[in-house]
């Protein structure tokens, strides 16, 4: 989800397998390709020009070596996704693949203005040229050793996050007229902590807080990396990063290389870099102390906050609207509140609603309406999603969604509150504004739009006109009026780079905010004159401006959050803005290696036409990736990794050693995810299985074959995120028994069947809840014998999500239920027992049982404190617990307690700036007998809780 503070607005970049979607796409979808030697294009049918310049972007890019990492070249695998409504791309390892979401962010002030399939060619292929290039040395090792998934490891244990994401960032820079490191926004992170004179450790800027603000890797990472260019030269970063891939010097081999190729240590380079830019952006002491004054001095100028800043957490005040009688509506969320509509009036401040999930925060008001886009997915389908309108009556606090399964972004309501303007985004890649009924969402007009622009940020003049802040096609920028009935589009600002938004209509005048002169200022343009004035004037951004009679508010980006900053209309700066400001896009900042004129990379790329076919969805299903082992008491395994590039296919196949038993064993697993139920099969063949019977020995070989389907449904929507996942699985043993057994036993068959469903449903969680504030979730499994033997296992579970007595406190109740035939237990157990006893699941007392729990969870310690660049504590938080376990005998006449409490300890925490880690004690106090284990009632111990698998199977 998109935020405007605290966490970038898109996650952006690469990943290993987080951002990828199994079985997203539905089987109707039809797929077509550019395959070359340098990339393969896998696009949807009607995305055939996006493909094209996807194509020849890459071919250019990989012909480019004025800032190069290196020469290598592997052909790279990427994926146009145009069903999903979410702006984003990454790269991946484990496979080697890229994939695109085609739907551009219409945000401005995040990623800029520029062609959204540009940025995503010149992000996302300098991720690909990373990969390719880091493949060297001690990782190409890892790669031969264990495939990409070793590769993956080797380079991000190498290579810190941050020089991935910001020299992509550098690298849609360099080559356009814009990118994030132009854009004030992306600039201002860093700003805000300096002038506010936050001097954060390196740790706690490589890995975050759940407090203060931090800014995100990708700044971070573009300062330096823009830095190292700019002092070391071109090659500077090839080489640091040549030498840390291939792990020359084992330990902190990047901090090694800096040191080699800068002259300097780690600690010397970051500080001399951040010095670099704070002495151009006058963020010094003398500068600091200035900016506390002017601060000080805005009550006199007349500019006040309207409410007091938040140093305990980071709050956010958004988009403030005036209603009728005066009131103040706006959008308030923070670190440890969700988002939600809140109403300041003479009485004080109330809360309307939460807002549903959505994108990004904003909403438009007028006439008592709240209008907004909200985020709902396709239940079956993961690529497919919606953006749907939302109607807030602010009297009633009735909602009503107007629009279903649509792609719709920033509504805004007509003066007479009957029409409804917003931007329609097809999954063509084609962009429209769509007037709308606002009684029942249907669509009323389309305004054509033959340049191909993008609409943003669309706001009514009055009834008969609209006005959009719109990008055309090379990436400028300009404010536009168009006519409802003819269409006719009036430019009401020159075009050029500086990005603009967020406007508002009032007497004649549109307020909007625009990144002329180098910082996101508000200004207002004159519909009669187009005389465009100066608003504002800050060091940080303003943004969300509304003008209400003879007042303005607006909202103000700080290092504590976005502030709403009130000021008398009277004191606005009226000076027009000159021809050159508003045309010219002005560098805070100098773009290491930027020449006047390189920028025209994006339009020097010739346009080609490369050859398109048809991609069967059916094509390299066994796509072997990796290979690794894995070990878990008591059997080791060794597989081989495999699935295709449209991700519908995933396989595995391996080799088993069981050290207790001495027995080896081969299989292989598929799950195919092209259909509505996702089909899974699976064989495990174990050789001379033994067992002792009465001074005899069995021996036999032994067959385990599986089949199976699931459904998952997703209907997150509302305020609520909602799961259910059902399926069943056939499971058949065969028994090749040898020796003396042969004749008399021969081949012995055992199946079962296993039936489960599972419903989830939950609210959103703001960044320090650790669980949710108000939540459900039930799962249910049967198991039962088809054949020779009888018996069955079910088994229940339950967690209620409940708020506690402080809003980042959380009480959750946990139930479970497990029941078995008496005579035998066939299954696995399933069971979790109270904490601090032993299992009792396979003794005369675990054929029935059930247990409730209560669990308190609450922070301790926010330190944001860390060492070496080894280990960075984030959070200690407790958890106080209570469990009543219920054993029954198989008559079920008698009964026995395991009742336990104590307490759970738990730090997160982050390993060597990259790893993210929960790690655990917890302290048990048993209230009853444990005869398994022989403890006595009144017994306390202490156990360590690790992760699973730190390195996931």
């Amino acid at each position: 989800m998109r935020k405007l503070l605290g966490i970038p607005f898109l996650f952006f970049g690469f990943c290993l397998l987080n951002a990828q979607e199994f079985g997203g796409n539905p089987p109707s979808l039809r797929w077509r390709q550019i395959d070359t030697d340098t990339a393969r294009i896998l696009f949807p049918e009607g995305l055939d020009k996006q493909a094209q310049r996807t194509a020849a972007l890459i071919h250019a890019m990989a012909g480019d070596s004025s800032v190069s990492l290196g020469k290598r070249l592997y052909k790279i695998n990427v994926v146009l996704q145009n069903q999903t409504t979410i702006a984003n791309g990454y790269v991946g390892l484990g496979p080697y693949r890229s994939e695109f979401f085609m739907t551009p962010s219409l945000n401005n002030f995040d990623l800029g203005s520029l062609n959204w399939n540009d940025v995503l060619a010149l992000h996302e292929y300098r991720h690909v040229q990373q990969f390719n290039n880091f493949r060297t040395g001690a990782s190409k090792l890892m790669y031969y050793l264990f495939g990409e998934d070793g590769l993956a490891l080797a380079i991000n244990a190498s290579v810190p996050d941050w020089f991935y994401e910001g020299d992509a960032v550098y690298n849609e820079t360099r080559l356009s007229a814009q990118g994030r490191g132009r854009l004030p926004f992306f600039l201002n992170q860093y700003n805000s902590l300096w002038l506010a004179n936050k001097k954060y450790s390196w740790m706690k800027l490589r890995n975050g807080s759940l407090k203060d603000y931090v800014p995100n890797h990708y700044a971070l990472g573009y300062l330096l990396v823009n830095y190292g260019y700019e002092k070391y030269g071109n090659d500077f970063w090839g080489k640091v990063t040549r030498d840390a891939a291939a792990f020359k010097g084992l330990f902190y081999p990047f901090q090694r290389a800096i040191k080699k190729y800068a002259g300097a240590d780690y600690r010397t380079f970051t500080k001399e870099g951040f010095d670099f830019y704070k002495s151009m952006s006058r963020a010094g002491n003398d500068e600091v102390i200035a900016t506390q004054q002017k601060l000080n001095r805005s009550g006199e100028a007349g500019i006040t906050s309207l409410f007091p800043v938040n140093t305990k957490y980071v709050t956010n005040y958004l988009f403030p609207y005036h209603a009728d009688d005066g009131s103040l509506i706006y959008l308030k969320n923070s670190y440890r509140h969700r988002s939600a509509f809140f109403v300041k009036d003479r009485d004080g401040n109330r809360r309307l609603r939460v807002k549903d999930i959505s994108q990004d925060e904003q909403f438009s008001y007028r006439n008592g309406k709240i209008v907004y886009a909200a985020y709902e997915p396709d239940a079956r389908w993961g690529w497919r999603n919606y953006s749907v309108i939302k109607l807030l009556d602010v009297q009633t606090g009735m909602q009503k969604r107007i629009t279903k399964k649509t792609k719709y972004f920033s509504p805004d309501i007509s003066p007479d509150g009957g029409k409804i303007v917003a931007v329609y985004q097809g999954n063509d890649g084609n962009n429209r504004l769509h007037i709308l009924s606002a009684a029942d969402g249907k669509l009323l007009n389309e305004l054509p739009n033959p340049d191909n622009c993008i609409f943003t940020d669309p706001k009514f003049v009055d009834e008969e006109a609209v006005v959009s802040a719109v990008r055309v096609a090379d990436g400028r920028m300009a404010l536009a009026k168009i006519e409802l009935v003819s269409g006719k589009t009036e430019w009401l600002t020159p075009h050029s780079y500086n990005v603009i938004g967020f406007p508002q209509v009032v007497d004649g005048m549109v307020y909007y905010t625009s990144s002329y002169a180098g910082n996101d200022e508000v200004y207002a343009v004159s519909l009669n004159t187009k005389r465009i004035f100066h608003v504002t004037s800050d060091r940080l951004g303003n943004y969300f401006v509304n003008r209400y009679k003879d007042s303005v508010v607006f909202s103000r980006f700080t290092s504590d959050g976005y502030q709403l900053m009130k000021m008398p209309a009277g004191n606005l700066v009226t000076g027009p803005v000159s021809p050159v400001q508003l045309q010219e896009m002005m560098h805070r900042y100098p773009v290491a290696g930027y020449k006047d004129g390189l920028y025209v990379f994006l339009q020097s790329v010739p346009e080609r036409r490369f050859a398109t076919k048809r991609y069967g969805k059916g094509t390299g299903l066994f796509n072997f990736h990796s290979w690794r082992p894995y070990y878990e008491d008591p059997t080791f395994t060794f597989s081989l990794y495999g699935e295709n590039v449209l991700n519908t296919f995933r396989s595995e196949l391996y080799y088993l050693y069981n050290q207790d038993e001495k027995t080896n064993a081969a299989g292989f697993s598929v799950i195919y995810g092209a259909l509505f139920p996702l089909l899974s099969a699976g064989s495990e063949y174990t050789f001379n299985r033994s067992y002792s019977v009465f001074n005899s020995v069995r021996r036999w070989d032994q067959l385990d074959s599986r089949i199976g389907l699931s459904v998952p449904l997703n209907f997150t929507g509302g305020r609520s995120f909602r799961f259910l996942n059902f399926g069943s699985s056939y499971v058949l043993r065969n028994e090749f028994y040898k020796g003396a057994y042969k004749d008399t036993l021969g081949t012995v068959s055992f199946g079962y069947l296993s039936h489960f469903i599972s419903y989830n449903q939950q609210i959103q969680q703001a960044r320090q809840h650790i669980m949710p504030r108000l939540g459900y979730g039930i799962s249910i499994q049967y198991r039962r014998p088809v054949s020779r033997y009888e018996g069955y296992q079910f088994y229940v579970s339950s967690s209620l999500y409940l708020p506690g007595f402080l809003s980042n406190h959380n009480l959750v109740l946990n139930g479970a239920f497990q029941q078995r035939d008496t005579l035998r237990a066939l299954f696995a157990n399933r069971f979790a027992d109270a904490r601090g006893y032993t299992s009792y699941y396979r003794t005369t007392a675990g054929s029935r049982m059930w247990r409730l729990s209560a669990n308190y969870h609450l922070p301790l310690f926010l330190p944001d404190w860390g060492f070496g660049n080894v280990l960075y504590i984030q959070r200690v938080r407790a958890s106080l617990f209570y469990d009543f376990q219920r054993l029954f005998s198989n008559n079920k006449q008698l009964t026995a307690d395991l009742r336990s409490t104590g307490v759970e300890f738990y730090a997160d925490t982050r390993w060597w700036n990259q790893y993210e880690l929960t790690l655990g004690l917890r302290v048990n106090h048993l209230l009853d007998d444990d005869p398994l284990a022989g403890r006595p009632a009144g017994s306390t111990w202490a156990e360590l809780i690790l992760p699973v698998s730190i390195i996931p199977r």
